[in-house]
């Protein structure tokens, strides 16, 4: 069998731009505990360095973060900047004051001694996001709303971009209750609303690059980001991305297309070998050990739009559900102690007493099973 990366190892490979020195894969049956580093020295807010370590693919815990390390940012003005750590294995800097035309590298030290050093860098600008922009694809494998992000530099000294993005949609579920189950009896509900409305967000999780290297111009126009395929719950209210534009040295592209080539041929026996990565980190301490990581500075530009499901009509999309049951007043304890069916509307008789609810599924009627009722701060 062939050496490929596992699809827990990649999802741990979220790297960084700058210097290279290669890094030949290592054996996926070996019982290695790499140290990975992921972040950006952030010259325009929070600084997040994540430090985990790889797992045997055989091993149920898929990312083993690492702890109690010191994380420092040097400068080659002899700054240093402390970043604080958490139990996330984070280490953040609220605002590092990172100079324009002066390199900065990243020191690590483990709680075991061993320390790590990355090359310096520079503190790459990202231009601003032209536009963010949609439109409705019904040709071909993958149909439904591809979106494209548009940017360029006036100066042409970019030349080499990567974005992430990050998605927020409203949903609502299929079904409304005005009725809870509560101290053994139904009764009213206060809010229907709370359990009817909810959001979910996702980030990206492939690569996404683009050069203008070869155009006369820096200019980067329609590149795809994501698509949303047709009748996607994503799209059933409201739909927002945020994208992030991150701007790389030539070796970072370089790093990044690989990686991106790496992943996209991850997932059969017949695909070919993965490259050799590269990496600006190493070992002090054991000079031989290989550490999964590249470290870069700069700023990050942002730009988000929203979608409504207005906009991108005809769009159907329909929760698979059963038909709402009624449930007899006798029967409420034993239909809703246990939560799988929620009330929903009352049955009166003639004198209008109520003699039995309608009810569903939790899961079609409680938003908050699939996402949160909190209201994004953006929204």
């Amino acid at each position: 069998m062939k050496k490929t990366l596992t699809a827990s190892f990649i999802l741990l490979i979220l790297f960084f731009t700058g210097c290279r020195e290669i890094y030949n894969i290592p054996d996926e049956t070996k019982n290695v505990k790499l140290l990975v580093v992921e972040g950006l020295l952030n010259s325009n807010g929070s600084t997040t360095i994540k430090l985990s370590r790889t797992v045997n693919p055989a091993d149920t815990t898929k990312i083993k973060s690492e702890l109690n390390a010191v994380v420092k940012v040097e400068g080659e003005n002899n700054s240093s900047f402390t970043l604080t750590g958490n139990s996330k294995g984070e280490y953040v800097y609220p605002s590092l004051p990172l100079i324009d035309n002066v390199k900065y590298r990243l020191r690590i030290k483990t709680k075991e001694g061993k320390e790590y050093l990355s090359d310096f860098v520079p503190v790459q600008k990202s231009p601003s996001i032209d536009s963010v922009n949609w439109k409705r694809k019904e040709t071909g494998l993958e149909t439904g709303i591809q979106i494209y992000v548009n940017t360029h530099d006036a100066q042409n000294q970019t030349r080499y971009y990567r974005w992430e993005y990050d998605e927020t949609w409203e949903f609502h579920s299929t079904y409304a209750s005005s009725f809870e189950y509560k101290n053994d009896t139904v009764v009213q509900r206060t809010d229907p609303l709370a359990i009817y409305i909810c959001w979910t967000s996702e980030s990206s999780n492939r690569i996404l690059v683009s050069s203008s290297e070869k155009l006369n111009q820096d200019i980067i126009s329609l590149a795809p980001l994501t698509i949303i395929p047709f009748s996607s719950i994503k799209m059933s209210v409201r739909y927002s991305i945020l994208v992030k534009q991150y701007a790389l040295t030539k070796e970072g592209y370089e790093y990044w297309n690989l990686m991106r080539k790496n992943t996209e041929q991850v997932g059969t026996l017949f695909d070919p070998q993965p490259s050799s990565l590269f990496s600006n980190i190493r070992c002090l301490t054991t000079p031989d050990e290989q550490v999964i990581g590249f470290v870069s500075a700069g700023t990050i530009s942002e730009k988000r739009i929203f979608i409504s499901n207005a906009e991108v009509v005809p769009w159907t999309y329909k929760q698979i559900c059963a038909v709402e049951d009624t449930i007899a007043k006798k029967d409420i304890t034993t239909k809703f102690a246990n939560g799988y069916y929620i009330p929903t509307q009352a049955i009166y008789d003639m004198r209008g007493n109520i003699v039995a609810y309608l009810a569903g599924e939790a899961v079609c009627v409680d938003c908050r099973l699939r996402g949160t009722n909190i209201k994004p701060l953006f929204w």
